[in-house]
């Protein structure tokens, strides 16, 4: 008997597909800026890959569960394969991140998010009864470690950082212990904190108290007091290991005033293309940040911009809006 096609949420795909309307409309707006009129590049590329992406989405709802589930590790295998061969074939401006085929570009660090959730909800849901031993833990950050690895030496780190934190909530959400998950956040926040250290011991006397309040048995905290001192002692070291450009990304992040032609200059022209845009926008085609092409690169990382001068803060609410509805009704 053929399987019975289940229905979607109508309210979320509503909602995604007002942000896809979103995306056309601004994208629309930044190769008009780009070319006068005269070429709509980026929005042509956009449309494709909307038809594209709404296609996937089709077909992974017609699949039935248990294809998906039986093909997990082959998804994750080959993203991970996919992550291997760029960086020996790969392109991009100073990195290997991207493979080329005709007028298509293909970024496996994206194609691998998918495959990371497929693969690590397969591990999770194989072994839910026994989620809270260590090997299971263990494995399935390995699982997230290996393309974060990859992604690292590309060099991504903005991109390297999703595949760790997607483990986290994914283990979060199957009900893994709250002390292993304690215990994986401290060197990432020793290192964040290393920086004060009064704020540097602050946290850690928190993070001790929280594991304290699990139950845990001295040793256990000595040692993960142990591993956050040494990973904040060892912070300035890792610090000198990033590249130049994400150590100015970073500096520009706690203070973007400081080189505000330089590093700062995107964020900078964002924030008036966004506050120039008011209470109702400029109006389509109307914004000047973007038309006279003030704004960098707005029709991929300031695309937001974009639409917020041109919507103003109505606009963008809407935006915001539509995530924040997706997302709690995923949740509910």
């Amino acid at each position: 008997m053929p399987r019975k096609f289940k229905y979607p949420d109508v309210a979320i795909v509503v909602a995604v597909l007002a942000l896809i309307a979103v995306g056309l409309v601004a994208n629309y707006s930044t190769s008009f800026a780009a070319t006068g009129g005269a070429e709509l590049f980026h929005f042509d590329r956009q449309l494709l890959w909307a038809a594209v992406g709404l296609g996937c989405l089709l077909l992974a709802m017609l699949m039935p569960t248990r294809v998906i589930q039986s093909l997990a590790y082959v998804f994750y295998g080959l993203g991970v394969l996919l992550l291997i061969i760029v960086l020996f074939t790969g392109k991009g401006a100073g990195s290997a991140r991207w493979f080329t085929i005709g007028p298509v570009h293909i970024q496996p660090s994206e194609l691998m998010k998918a495959a990371l959730i497929i693969g690590l909800a397969r591990l999770l849901a194989d072994n839910i009864k026994t989620i809270a031993r260590p090997r299971v833990f263990l494995g399935a950050f390995a699982i997230a470690l290996v393309p974060m690895g990859l992604v690292i030496i590309e060099p991504d780190l903005g991109t390297s950082i999703i595949f760790p934190a997607t483990a986290l909530c994914m283990l979060a959400w199957a009900g893994v212990p709250a002390y292993h998950l304690i215990l994986v956040v401290m060197p990432v926040v020793a290192v964040i904190t290393s920086w004060s250290l009064p704020l540097h011991i602050a946290v850690l006397i928190v993070l001790l108290l929280l594991l304290w309040r699990q139950r845990l048995r001295l040793m256990p905290l000595v040692s993960a007091a142990g591993v956050y001192l040494i990973a904040g002692a060892v912070a300035p070291r890792l610090w000198m290991q990033l590249h130049e450009y994400q150590r100015k990304r970073i500096l520009t992040f706690l203070d973007p005033e400081a080189d505000p032609l330089g590093s700062a200059y995107q964020i900078i022209q964002s924030k008036i293309a966004i506050g120039s845009g008011g209470m109702t926008g400029k109006g389509f085609l109307h914004g000047t940040q973007t038309q006279l092409k003030f704004l960098p690169e707005q029709h991929t990382d300031f695309i937001f911009s974009a639409w917020g001068e041109e919507f103003g803060f109505l606009g963008t609410l809407f935006v915001v809006a539509m995530f924040a509805f997706i997302f709690f009704r995923w949740l509910r």
